[in-house]
């Protein structure tokens, strides 16, 4: 017998909890800019670390690949705070700092997603899988996310356990497998 995956119906107020997860970019430069990536990596204190990353971005001299990165850590913070917009800015400049900066295509998917512009999410996503992201795990949840809410349930399965096999205690993707249920396909069936 094949095993074949049967589609959930899947309610508002749970499609709700599938929110992206973000990829920071790793900056080991100066001290401001490094602060920037930590405060963003922890989520902690979210108004404070866009002071911090902002300040890093005024005040610090950055190679391209610190200055880009901490555009898309301060991206980060803001999505926390719901300024989806404002953290969209800083994906797009820091991309165009770095335009191979795999890690901002996924954070920007996450954008995307929070705009319900899954196609482009989609999009973006797949180029950051592509470019070889530092959290691929990540990558692979925000187009689980985006797959499952435009309703391509099959392939959000598959992409949420591929997330799983990357980072075996990423609670978010254990949580959206739930809404999920696997049967099998009966043997009289094409």
């Amino acid at each position: 017998m094949k095993a074949t995956l049967i589609l959930p119906a899947i309610c508002a107020a749970l499609l709700g909890l599938s929110l992206p997860a973000n990829a920071v970019i790793m900056v080991v430069g100066n001290q401001l800019a490094h602060d920037c990536f930590l405060m963003a990596k922890s989520g902690v204190d979210t108004v404070t670390g866009i002071k911090t990353c902002s300040s890093a971005l005024e005040n610090e001299a950055l190679s391209p690949h610190d200055r880009a990165g901490t555009f898309v850590n301060r991206g980060a913070l803001k999505i926390a705070l719901g300024r989806v917009d404002d953290a969209m800015n800083d994906y797009n400049t820091g991309i165009g700092i770095m335009p191979d900066l795999a890690d901002a295509y996924v954070d920007r998917a996450g954008a995307f997603i929070l705009k319900r512009d899954y196609d482009q999410a989609m999009v973006d996503v797949n180029h950051g899988i592509q470019l070889g992201p530092t959290y691929a795990f990540a990558g692979y949840y925000n187009r689980a996310v985006a797959e499952q809410l435009s309703g391509k349930l099959k392939e959000a399965y598959f992409d949420y356990q591929k997330t799983l096999e990357l980072e075996p205690k990423f609670l978010p993707a254990s949580e959206r497998l739930k809404d999920f249920v696997v049967t099998k396909k009966p043997a009289n069936s094409p």
